[in-house]
């Protein structure tokens, strides 16, 4: 995969109209291994971090195939649309998770679930399949959403492990980690997202949508117990901002909206802008980080193009610091969706007495309010979504 710039993101976009588009609807499932990758986009890790838009890639590919025709393909970027409009309409699942996480790492930290756990993320569970996801997952940062599926499976109804830490470990190991899309999709695998319904991994479906690419697959759970569903109401998102800013105000940019649209930079304008480079998604994997630097540095070489000057802060104390010379009590930065950025975020702006303010982007105003059941009802909002973009 490219890494990464806004060139790379349309050079990919590019290739995947003229090479897989019109074919994404029958070869989608299958997964090729990370030396082939013709049948998927690989703009994931860029549309995450808003290199390039959902809305460019949906009108760019309208502009050479009917809607018909690539309705499929359009559904799955909708898909991510709708998995962050549902968490956000239910923050209390992504509080739940941050709890849960602490409490199983201590749990799975020794005797037979330590061991258990460690084989699942060193890969070496005998699962050949499964083995080798991880290390395709840890060398490139990236798997086939069927592989991803599969994996999940595996970790929950194989090897018993709890879902959260499943989670956690793409969430720290993914390009394109989504904390809606990775945490809910990991709920369905298990069986707590949609009642009554949860997802198995079968020998027979591993085998041909890798076209038998895999030999040892040690008993694949055929039936598992279903945990008690718990039901979250769906509250509306508000989406509240103050766009009566002053001089001393700041922008803080995120690694999580490195929007590329001439709204986004000329909003830019009207602060101070600033970075500050530990104020990540906490990414472990190396790829990611290198990923993720270099995107923040192409976004700082556009807005240096744009005559958007920008203070770069190399740690908290120092940005702090900043912000006591310039009197700076408002703080703003483009709405990064709840997730660790956001988190970072709000425990900076609690930490140190300032008032944060996002601004939203507008296809997630759109969206996001339609998303408060499953995503059938939400589907058939598409072409008004389209219309309106």
């Amino acid at each position: 995969m490219d890494l990464n710039t806004r060139d790379s993101a349309l050079n990919l976009l590019k290739k995947f109209i003229n090479n897989g588009l019109s074919n994404y609807s029958s070869d989608r499932n299958y997964d090729y291994g990370p030396q082939n990758r013709t049948n998927t986009s690989n703009l994931s890790p860029f549309i995450k971090r808003r290199i390039i838009h959902e809305t460019e890639v949906i009108k760019e590919c309208l502009n050479y195939f009917k809607y018909s025709k690539i309705e499929k393909f359009i559904q799955e970027v909708f898909w991510r649309t709708y998995w962050k409009g549902w968490l956000e309409g239910r923050p209390k699942v992504w509080e739940n998770y941050k709890k849960d996480i602490k409490s199983l790492k201590e749990s799975h930290s020794f005797g037979i679930k330590k061991k258990i756990y460690l084989s699942a993320i060193e890969g070496t569970t005998g699962i050949d399949c499964y083995d080798f996801w991880v290390k395709e997952l840890i060398d490139y940062g990236y798997l086939h959403n069927h592989s991803r599926m599969w994996m999940s499976s595996i970790w929950v109804h194989t090897l018993n492990l709890p879902w959260q830490l499943g989670a956690d470990f793409f969430l720290n190991n993914l390009l394109d980690a989504d904390p809606a899309s990775n945490t809910l999709s990991w709920r369905w695998v298990t069986g707590i997202h949609t009642r009554g319904k949860n997802y198995l991994a079968s020998e027979q479906n591993i085998n041909k949508y890798t076209q038998n690419r895999f030999i040892k697959k040690k008993n694949l759970s055929k039936k598992s117990v279903i945990p008690n569903f718990e039901d979250f109401i769906f509250e509306k998102k508000r989406f509240t901002e103050n766009l009566e800013f002053s001089k001393e105000d700041i922008l803080l940019i995120n690694s999580n909206y490195l929007n590329y649209s001439l709204e986004s930079i000329e909003f830019c304008k009207n602060f101070k802008v600033c970075l500050l480079e530990n104020s990540s998604n906490n990414e472990s994997n190396k790829i990611v980080k290198k990923f993720s630097k270099k995107s923040v540095e192409d976004y700082l070489l556009q807005l240096k193009k744009k005559s958007v000057h920008v203070e770069t802060f190399e740690n908290e104390k120092d940005f702090l610091k900043f912000l006591f010379m310039n009197k700076v009590k408002n703080v703003y930065s483009f709405y990064p969706g709840i997730g660790r950025q956001l988190d970072i975020l709000t425990k900076l702006a609690e930490n140190n007495n300032l008032k944060l303010y996002f601004k939203y982007d507008q296809f997630d105003k759109l969206c996001w309010p339609y998303a408060s059941s499953g995503f059938f009802k939400f589907k058939k909002e598409i072409p008004r979504f389209i219309e309106n973009i």
